[in-house]
This record gives structure tokens, sequence and C-alpha cells, in this order.
């Protein structure tokens, strides 16, 4: 079965379904109808590079495989329909075992047309120390990216991937597995686009591993994003922790949903997820749904909480009080609630370097 009867094959999800619960299907599907198949795919252009332009060591590698090596995914409708439009191959990341990066890595990835998928796979080698940004912009009106990852034995790997796009609408999904004694920061960006579903999935199988995932996102207009983050844990002694922060303005919804899994069997996991949520105007919408599902009697702790509320108005006065106008004082303060979780994403140059995109969504957008 090739990847487009595969995708054909798989059931349209109910909206009843956690997942697609506040986007269905046929909402992020390109056409609106789900039996149809792009007739033109346009190609995905990818550089990867230092983040201070350097080129690469032979400690990275980066190629196209016209086959993937990670053939079970789960009975999911998106994995399977950017599989069959993701006509271009693979695009394949490998860090060398012990590699150590001083700059983080940036991926790019730009498209045009009207609808655009991409595969790419990641492999973290064991021991390794790196970061990695991937940046998606000047898109297509329509983009798919799948990610799937491995993350080796003792790795440290801060990963966080930037949503730049214009007047365009995006599908993320991913499942990254992280390794025994591992370290992993994942994090989400997002100031573009116009419609976002993500599915993210993160599989804590080695023992002892953590995971930090953070997610920032700030939408403006008519903007609707929607984040499902489910974590699994299935070693013992293992470690996560997920803080999602939204702001919203405007007539914009931002949907975040967390299922963080205990599995039978995982004793001394440590799990929690706490989502914020700053509405700018009354026309704005935000919900966020933690859940939990524990299986396992001994563990340190598995909690969840959710926040919603509008700007502090004795933080505005404050501001004002020194000089701010109304519209500045209110930057000031989305950009550190934003920053929140921003700042825990990665290195002091890849924080430096994800605030100034901060700061210039800010500044092309209104609030």
């Amino acid at each position: 079965m090739n990847a487009v009867e595969s995708y054909l094959s798989t059931p349209v999800p109910d909206r009843a379904q956690h997942l697609w619960r506040y986007t269905p299907w046929r909402h992020i599907h390109p056409s609106g109808a789900p039996s149809d198949m792009p007739e033109e795919i346009s190609p995905a252009t990818v550089t990867l590079t230092f983040l201070d332009g350097t080129e690469l060591t032979n400690d990275i590698t980066i190629s196209v495989a016209t086959e993937t090596s990670e053939n079970e995914y789960e009975d999911d409708v998106a994995s399977a329909f950017i599989r069959a439009i993701a006509t271009d191959g693979t695009i394949k990341i490998n860090v060398n075992e012990g590699a150590v990066f001083e700059q983080p890595l940036l991926l790019t990835l730009e498209s045009e047309g009207d609808v655009c998928g991409l595969q790419v796979e990641l492999n973290v080698g064991r021991n390794a120390d790196c970061e990695l940004i991937t940046m998606i912009e000047r898109g297509s009106n329509w983009f798919g990216l799948l990610r799937t990852g491995i993350i080796g034995e003792g790795a440290k790997f801060n990963d966080v991937v930037v949503n730049r796009l214009g007047a365009s609408r995006l599908l993320r999904w991913e499942r990254i597995s992280l390794g025994h004694d591992s370290e992993v920061k994942i994090g989400t960006f997002g100031i573009g686009g116009i419609q976002t579903k993500a599915d993210l999935r993160y599989l804590l199988n080695g023992r002892g591993c953590n995971l930090i995932v953070n997610g920032s996102i700030f939408s403006a207009g008519s903007q609707h994003n929607d984040h499902h983050i489910e974590i699994l844990h299935e070693a013992p002694d293992t470690f996560s922790r997920l803080n999602w922060h939204s702001s919203c303005a405007g007539k914009s919804r931002t949907i975040g949903t967390g299922m963080l899994k205990i599995a039978k069997g995982a004793k001394g996991s440590d799990s929690a997820q706490v989502f914020n949520n700053l509405l700018l105007s009354r026309n704005a919408e935000a919900d966020s749904i933690p859940e939990l599902e524990v299986l396992e009697n001994e563990v340190v702790g598995c909690g969840h909480g959710t926040a919603n509320g509008p700007v502090d108005e004795e933080q505005m006065f404050y501001l004002e009080s020194r000089g701010f106008t109304e519209a500045g004082a209110k930057g000031i303060i989305i950009a550190a609630f934003l920053n929140a979780t921003v700042k825990e994403m990665g290195s002091k140059t890849m924080h430096s370097w994800l605030n100034k995109q901060l700061s210039l969504g800010l500044i092309a957008d209104t609030y």
C-alpha cells in the first residue's frame, strides 16, 4: 500500500475525539474535502546552517531519502496525509555521537504555490550536545510538516520550531523519542500563519530521561492556533514539564490541549503541565484542556493547571505613569508574558535570537 492509499484508507476522525475537538479534519484539510488529494504539490526549499551563518562541520549531515527509515506511525489522518503529499522524499538530519556545537543550528523551510508537504527525520547521537531552530517562513498557502526524531542516550538537545508564515495554514505532526538519561527541551514559538493545527507527541522511552516542553504563541486578528501536546512516560524515573503561554488579540483563538500519560511500570515518574492565556480583547478566545492518565501508583508527582486573564490594570497604570503610551505599555506586558517560556527554550544565544523574533512579531501585528 502506497502513501496515498494509506491516507485514503485512514478513517476521518470524529470531532468528539480529544485531538480534533476544536479543529475538525475538514477545516485544516487543504480543500475541505477529506477524500481530495492535491493535484499539484510545491517543493520545499530547505537550508541548514549554524545560526551565525558558518558552514556545517563533519559532525552533522543532511540528506534526502526517498523512503523513511521509521515505518511505524499511529493510525493518524494528519501524518498519513502529509506522507502522501511529501513527494520529494524525506530530509534526514544526523548528529554524530558525542558531537558538541557552540552555535545553534538553523533549519529554514520555505515554499511557494498552493500546497506543500515535507518530512524531517532527526537522529541525535548518544552524548551529543546541540540546539536546533526550525524556521517555517514564506510559505505556500498550505504547509504540512511531519517530524520524527530519536534522541540518543545521554544526549542534550534543545529544539525550537518557529512559525513565521504569513497568510498560510500550517499542519504540523511530530513524534520524538527520548533515550536513556537524555535531556531535551522542546519549544514551539508561533507568531505567524492564519491557521495552525499541531499534534505533538513525545515518548520518554529511556530510564532517567528529562523533557521540558515550552510554548509561546502570539495570536492577533482572526488567527486560529490549535496545539495538542501528548507526553508519554514509558520508562521509570522520567521527568517532564509542559508550560504553555498564549496571548490572544483581536478575534483570534488559541487552543491548548495537553495529555500526560504515565504507563504501568514507569515508577518514579514526575510530570506536570500548566497552560496560561493572556486575553487582549473581548472578542479573543482561549481554551486550555489539561488531562492526565496515570496507570502507575508509584509516581513522584503528576499535576496540571490552567489560567486565563486580561492584561493587569495595575501593571498598565505603573507603566503609563512612567511615560509609556497605552500601546507601548501593553506591548511590554505581552512581551514579558511570552518571554517567560521563550527564555526557557534554550541557551542564551538561542534566547537572544528568539527574543528578536518576538519583538518583530509584536511590531508587525496590532493588539
